[in-house]
């Protein structure tokens, strides 16, 4: 056996293919030494071989609610090539030096051995860390440091990176959020993925250097995908919007991106923010990480590559169909598992109980009937329309059948849109996605009332072959404008009455004193002592409660003048701060 490192695992508490391991020290000159430690199983599956064949037929391990599918056979998946504590194991290491800012200054690759020290679960970690007496207590508390301020640092440069302990969320590498099974899991799941995302994009970056052919992990966005820190703010936004309102933000930021996919080539990735990144620390559970590995290892060894630039292509290619054909698969299975789980809600009559995942099953259900909602959904759908999950919104809106109270609950949906346009953007996210639609195109004309700016849109679309043009609409910012011609073209495509989208704009007395408005204070105390330190009518509030009792969504409208500004939140104070605000951000935009 080769020098041993040390290393340990962190997993989930039922994994036994556990093919990665870490190590984390504090250098001499305050920086970080990181090494990423994988299971060589390029040793024990030869390319080509029986086990080779098997491997590149099932492509990666799937997971299901109970158990897995794995891609190599268990004796070698949970035993032989996993990284049990105790056990010497060859490995491909990844030692990363890091300086103080955390920027890499240094990077080796090695085929080596190791002996994992402990195994540890997500759910352990914030026990570790609370308890300074734990033998694992200082590597754990300086690998969260580190990964803490990876992260941090990704999401500096434009990577799609966020985590809440609270509510047990984090992101993909893609991007999109995911939710945990159990919130105690977050900062261990977060140490694991900045590390490996660190390793992996090592080894991307060693690979060009060295002119190696890998496969490289591409991720591209759509051409409607927002700006970056638009993203971000999405994101971001999970923190403190009611978890109703979660799913939504991760439906939409689903459709916002194209599969990830492999390649021979460079094409950069979207969602981490890098021009280069691959697969290499999951060998037992994916084909394209043991690839990769077998590429680097014969790189450190000084063999022959076992793969061409062409053959390297041709693995890509058939990886990438096998993980769509497998997704596909996944999907029918659940679609129509969810379908009988539906029809069972509608037939016990609890449609106005079921969550929020239930209730868009109960109207995928429906839709596919091709018949009239029934009445108890009709009821349901109106009672939960101000936390109506966007989803649900667009299935109705884009896809469900004619029918006396399909159409009412579409008329309802486009008046609740006049007052919060921002949703007609989502359905149009949505229409992309399900049934691929482009997204408008708008024009806008800016002039100026006295010291406000005013925005007039107006926006067109092509749906089969045919075209459809809004209305005319003003606004007080460029994007409320166009949100305001995306609902009335909504109306247009659908052939119904285009609710009230007009707001009135009224001259404000002519001065030549700038507007300023103190924003380090609370919204709602700031715009009060604008409106005293003027001599103005104090804006007036409203509000309106929607949503099931246990979870309900206060919307409060802040009436200014001939202005008005409309916010949602969790709770009535939050929803009234929000109000204000956007009423300050209306007055003054450079705020």
């Amino acid at each position: 056996m080769l020098d041993m490192l040390r290393g340990i695992t962190i997993d989930d508490a039922t994994t036994r293919d556990m093919d990665d391991a870490i190590w984390v020290e504090i250098t001499e000159n305050r920086g970080w030494h990181v090494v990423v430690m994988i299971a060589d199983v390029a040793k024990t599956v030869p390319p080509y071989s029986e086990l080779d064949r098997l491997a590149m037929s099932r492509v990666e391990t799937r997971y299901y609610a109970k158990g897995n599918s794995p891609m190599l056979p268990r004796r070698l998946a949970d035993e032989k090539l996993s990284l049990w504590p105790g056990e010497s194991k060859y490995v491909l290491a990844v030692d990363i030096i890091l300086g103080e800012d955390l920027s890499i200054l240094e990077t080796r690759l090695s085929w080596t051995g190791m002996t994992s020290e402990a195994r540890l679960a997500f759910s352990d970690i914030p026990r570790i860390l609370s308890d300074q007496e734990h033998p694992q207590h200082t590597l754990i508390k300086l690998a969260s440091q580190l990964a803490k301020g990876l992260l941090t640092q990704r999401r500096n440069c434009g990577a799609l990176a966020f985590y809440d302990l609270n509510r047990g969320l984090v992101t993909s590498e893609e991007g999109s959020l995911r939710q945990l099974r159990h919130r105690d899991d977050t900062i261990g799941y977060v140490i694991i993925q900045e590390l490996m995302i660190l390793a992996n994009m090592t080894v991307a970056e060693y690979a060009v250097i060295n002119d190696i052919p890998i496969l490289f992990r591409n991720h591209t966005a759509r051409n409607a995908t927002p700006e970056r820190v638009d993203l971000l703010k999405l994101l971001e936004s999970t923190a403190v919007v009611p978890e109703i309102n979660i799913a939504a933000i991760r439906h939409t930021t689903y459709m916002m991106f194209n599969r990830a996919e492999y390649s021979s080539a460079i094409l950069g990735h979207f969602g981490l923010n890098l021009g280069m990144y691959t697969h290499f620390t999951s060998p037992i559970r994916r084909y394209a990480d043991l690839v990769n590995h077998r590429q680097i290892r014969a790189h450190i060894r000084n063999e022959p590559l076992p793969y061409s630039k062409e053959e390297i292509q041709a693995i890509a290619s058939h990886v990438n169909l096998a993980r769509l054909e497998n997704d596909r698969s996944k999907s029918e299975y659940m679609k129509e598992k969810a379908y009988r789980k539906a029809e069972s809600t509608i037939q016990r009559n609890r449609i106005e109980d079921a969550s929020d995942s239930d209730f868009e099953r109960i109207t995928k259900f429906l839709i596919r009937k091709g018949e009239d909602c029934p009445e108890a959904y009709y009821d349901a759908f109106r009672k939960r329309l101000g936390n109506l999950p966007i989803i649900c919104a667009g299935l109705v809106l884009l896809q469900a059948p004619d029918g006396e109270r399909w159409t009412e609950l579409k008329r309802t949906l486009l008046e609740e849109m006049a007052t919060v346009p921002h949703k007609a953007t989502s359905i149009f996210d949505i229409a992309q996605h399900i049934a691929g639609w482009q997204m408008p195109v708008f024009e806008v004309d800016e002039t100026t009332r006295g010291n406000l700016p005013v925005f007039t849109a107006r926006s067109t679309i092509r749906v089969d072959n045919e075209k459809y043009q809004s209305a005319a609409y003003e606004d007080l910012t460029k994007k409320g404008a166009v949100q305001r011609t995306y609902v009335d073209l909504l109306a247009v495509i659908l052939g119904l009455p285009a609710p009230d989208l007009k707001i009135k704009i009224a001259d404000p007395p002519a001065s030549k004193e700038k507007m300023t408005i103190n924003t380090s204070k609370d919204p709602i105390f700031a715009l009060q002592e604008y409106c005293q330190a003027k001599k103005l009518p104090l804006p007036a509030y409203s509000f309106k409660t929607d949503g099931p009792t246990n979870k309900p969504i206060f919307t409060c409208t802040c009436t200014f003048g001939s202005l008005t500004s409309t916010e949602k939140a969790g709770n009535k104070k939050r929803a009234k701060r929000l109000a204000a605000r956007a009423m300050i951000y209306t007055l003054v935009p450079e705020n």
